[in-house]
């Protein structure tokens, strides 16, 4: 396999990173059952290169890209809370979404280590994130990475509401170099 790089995004990257969000959120969820215009309500809401650029360009949200060849193979975004969690000290991971062809191989744990030091670089003693109820694979790996159970809330895609449980990853209890030792 060829070398992963990781960087941050810049503005070039908002066709790319567009392209590579829908099609990662669409392998994901795109099975659901969602009436059809809420599904493209949310994708162009959420997916669509302005959207993207946009928040590219902003100085309180990060996204963290994994490369191979030039290509995306991975990313996560976050910044300030934007769920209902009542924290003034705390910062939210928004996405986290590794290629198939990546999945087992480090890139979601490097992204995630970099969201974490991110997250504690900012001054924030939590980092919290939504996680589809029936997403085990996702429950496995933010639990792996000592995420636990902290509310939940309705994350919406169009009109349609799921139940997502919202986990809390508190900074001050365990470094993350303990964590992996």
């Amino acid at each position: 396999m060829s070398q992963i790089v990781y960087r941050d995004a810049a503005d070039g990257d908002a066709a790319a990173l567009a392209t590579f969000a829908r099609e990662s959120w669409l392998a994901t969820f795109g099975n659901l059952p969602y009436p059809p215009e809420d599904l493209r309500s949310y994708l162009t809401e959420k997916y669509g290169e302005p959207i993207q650029r946009a928040e590219i360009a902003d100085p309180e949200v990060r996204y963290r890209l994994a490369l191979r060849d030039g290509q995306i193979v991975g990313y996560c975004m976050m910044g300030p809370l934007d769920m209902p969690v009542d924290d003034a000290q705390g910062l939210e991971l928004y996405r986290l979404y590794v290629d198939e062809s990546v999945k087992g191989a480090g890139v979601a744990d490097e992204l995630m280590r970099d969201c974490v030091a991110w997250v504690r670089g900012k001054g924030a003693t939590a980092v919290y994130l939504s996680v589809w109820e029936e997403n085990h694979r996702a429950q496995r790996f933010y639990r792996r990475h000592g995420f636990q159970d902290h509310s939940e809330w309705q994350f919406m895609v169009g009109k349609s509401a799921d139940r997502d449980l919202i986990w809390k990853l508190a900074l001050e209890s365990v470094s993350e170099k303990e964590r992996f030792e």
